[in-house]
C-alpha cells in the first residue's frame, strides 16, 4: 500500500515538472526570428564581419507566439573577457504579431589578433518564456590604424625651456605599418618636431627579432623665450603613409618677463635715510612736484612784471624841474 502510494506522489512530481517545463514556452514562433547585423542578414550559412570598436546597428525581427508582458530583446557576443552586449527596453507582445527591435552593438575595441570569431546570441526573453538564436561574426582589426598610449612631459615649463615629450604609439590596424613618425607641436608659438620611431608589424612575432607593434619616441620643443603666460593646446601627431591618429594635451608656459605694475609705495618705507610719503605712487609724486614747479615760476614772473610796471609808470609820470631865477643884485 505504501509502495502504491509512492509510486502515485512520483508520477505526480514527474508530472509537475514536465509542465513546468512547458510553462516555459517560446516567445518568437518556431523560425520566425530574423536579424540583421549591419543591415546585412544573418543565417546558418552567413559569416558576418565586423570591425574592432565599431558600433553597429542589430534589427531583430519575430512573429509572438503568445500574450506577455515586459519582454525584452537583448544581444550579446561570447568569447570576450569582458562582457559585450545590448538590450531594448522592455515591451508587451500580442499573439500572432510582428515585432521589430533595433539595437546597437558596440564591438570589442582591445581586440588583440588582427580578427576572432565569435558567436551573437540573440535572445528574446519574459518573465517566465524565451526564444533564441544564434550567429557567428568574425571580428577583424581596421587595415590600417595607430593608437597613441601614453604621452608623458612636464605640463608646467618656463619660457625659453627645452620641453622632452615622450610618446608610445602602437599598431592596432590588420596591415603592417612602415615608416611611422611623431610629431608635437604648440600652434600658437609656431613650433613643432618631429620623430622617427620606425615600422610596426600587426602582431608581434617572439621568433623575430626588432619586429615590434608598439614604439617609443621622444620629441624636444624649444619654447620662445618671449612666450607669454598661459596654458597652450599641446599636440601629438602619429602616422605614417597610411594611418594617422592625434592627441591634445594642455602646457602651462610661465613667462620670463615680469609683470608690469604701478609701484606701490607702503607705509614706513625709505630709501636710505628719506622717508617716502605713505600711500602715493611715484606717478603721484611727480605730477606734485611738476605742479610745484609751475606755481613757482608763475609767481616769479608776476613779479618781474610788476617791477617792470612800476618802473614804465614813474618814467612817464616824472617832470622836468623849471630852471631857478637868479637875481642879480647892483648894489
Amino acid at each position: 500500500m505504501k509502495g502504491k502510494a509512492f509510486l502515485v506522489f512520483a508520477v505526480l512530481a514527474i508530472f509537475l515538472s514536465v509542465l513546468g517545463v512547458a510553462s516555459a514556452g517560446e516567445i518568437a514562433r518556431s523560425g520566425s526570428i530574423y536579424t540583421e547585423f549591419n543591415g546585412v542578414g544573418l543565417g546558418p550559412m552567413v559569416t558576418m564581419a565586423g570591425v574592432v570598436g565599431d558600433t553597429v546597428p542589430v534589427r531583430v525581427t519575430f512573429d509572438s507566439a503568445a500574450n506577455l508582458s515586459d519582454v525584452r530583446v537583448k544581444v550579446r557576443m561570447e568569447g570576450h573577457r569582458e562582457e559585450v552586449s545590448a538590450s531594448s527596453e522592455r515591451f508587451d507582445v500580442i499573439d500572432g504579431v510582428t515585432y521589430t527591435k533595433l539595437i546597437s552593438l558596440e564591438l570589442p575595441s582591445d581586440e588583440k589578433t588582427a580578427s576572432k570569431e565569435y558567436t551573437l546570441y540573440v535572445e528574446i526573453s519574459s518573465a517566465h518564456d524565451r526564444s533564441e538564436e544564434q550567429y557567428t561574426l568574425k571580428i577583424q582589426r581596421e587595415s590600417y590604424s595607430l593608437d597613441i598610449l601614453s604621452v608623458d612631459y612636464p605640463t608646467q615649463v618656463s619660457a625659453g625651456s627645452i620641453v622632452p615629450i615622450s610618446v608610445v604609439i602602437k599598431n592596432t590596424g590588420y596591415n603592417r605599418l612602415d615608416d611611422a613618425y611623431v610629431v608635437a607641436s604648440i600652434a600658437a608659438l609656431g613650433i613643432s618636431s618631429r620623430v622617427y620611431v620606425g615600422d610596426l608589424v600587426a602582431i608581434e612575432t617572439p621568433d623575430l627579432d626588432n619586429e615590434e607593434d608598439s614604439a617609443y619616441g621622444r620629441v624636444y620643443l624649444q619654447i620662445p623665450e618671449t612666450a607669454s603666460n598661459g596654458v597652450y593646446d599641446l599636440e601629438i601627431v602619429a602616422y605614417n603613409a597610411d594611418a594617422k591618429t592625434k592627441v591634445v594635451k594642455k602646457i602651462s608656459i610661465k613667462s620670463l618677463a615680469p609683470e608690469k605694475k604701478p609701484e606701490e609705495i607702503g607705509e614706513g618705507k625709505k630709501e636710505g635715510t628719506e622717508t617716502i610719503t605713505t600711500g602715493k605712487t611715484v606717478d603721484e609724486e611727480q605730477h606734485e612736484e611738476d605742479s610745484t614747479s609751475v606755481v613757482a615760476l608763475t609767481v616769479v614772473l608776476v613779479i618781474i612784471f610788476v617791477v617792470l610796471l612800476a618802473v614804465l609808470v614813474v618814467l612817464l609820470t616824472k617832470k622836468e624841474k623849471p630852471a631857478e631865477e637868479v637875481e642879480t643884485s647892483y648894489y
